[in-house]
């Protein structure tokens, strides 16, 4: 549990246009993803991460929707990875938090030339609201070889992975040690007063406590192996963005409602 699996993005109702902003910032994007419980999807797949862009068909009744999809746009949780659900769920019950049942869940996919398939995975949440400032659920993948396809891998900004999470929260170090329990970390930095660096397997949480932010997942940060294609993405894409540095901050869109930035991981 020291894997970042994925990151959830709630678009609401408003998927086409998210989608559409993150293809002119240089990503791929998968086909769209049709779950049985009413909510849509479409994914950015990395070397072993992926960012996924949830939402809902417009005009659909919110009240037959799953509840994560009714929340506000922005940053909405993070799944780590898992071998085995069952032992995951078991080891979560032992250091006293309270894992929801295991789903069993499957999603079609468009395979081309006529051919479809099911993307198979077993997702655990937890009990709501048991970790400050985001949801963290757990994914266990049937059939890893159909999200991580080669040809959705090659994005023309270079991103490789998702490198950084900032979320900000009342208490820092007291939330810290729910992620603790929640993961297996493999350090926890307490750089300042008011912020906690929990160091995961190839990825960062930041833990702040900023009075002029609302609690919550603020900030999403991409590895990508050359920044210079980022910019060129970018550019061509009608982006606007600033450099700070060594990272390139992107002016996001409002019902994205999240910063997402770049840095050189190579």
């Amino acid at each position: 549990m020291n894997r970042i699996d994925h990151i959830v993005i709630n678009t609401q109702d408003r998927i086409d246009e998210a989608v559409a902003f993150f293809e002119r910032m240089g990503f791929i994007i998968t086909p769209r993803g049709y779950h049985s419980i009413g909510s849509i999807n479409n994914i950015i797949v990395f070397k072993t991460d992926y960012l996924e862009l949830i939402g809902y068909p417009a005009g659909k009744s919110l009240e037959q929707l799953p509840q994560f999809v009714q929340g506000p746009a922005g940053l909405a949780g993070m799944a780590l990875k898992v071998d085995n659900s069952d032992q995951m769920r078991d080891a979560l019950i032992a250091r006293g938090l309270t894992p929801q049942p295991i789903l069993d869940l499957s999603r079609p996919l468009d395979l081309g030339n006529g051919k479809m398939a099911d993307v198979k995975f077993r997702v655990t949440t937890l009990k709501p609201n048991s970790i400050p400032g985001s949801d963290v659920f757990y994914c266990q993948h049937i059939t890893p070889e159909l999200v991580w396809r080669p040809e959705w891998q090659a994005h023309t900004n270079g991103c490789i992975r998702m490198t950084r999470l900032s979320i900000n929260v009342n208490d820092p170090k007291a939330a810290s040690e729910l992620y603790l329990r929640a993961m297996d970390v493999v350090k926890l930095e307490n750089t300042e007063a008011n912020t906690c660096i929990i160091h995961l397997s190839n990825f960062e949480i930041t833990l702040v406590h900023k009075t002029d932010k609302p609690l919550g997942m603020f900030k999403l940060v991409f590895g990508t192996d050359s920044l210079e294609k980022v910019s060129e993405a970018l550019t061509q894409g009608g982006v606007d963005f600033h450099k700070e540095g060594e990272r390139i901050i992107v002016e996001s869109l409002s019902h994205i409602n999240c910063g997402l930035e770049f840095e050189c991981i190579i």
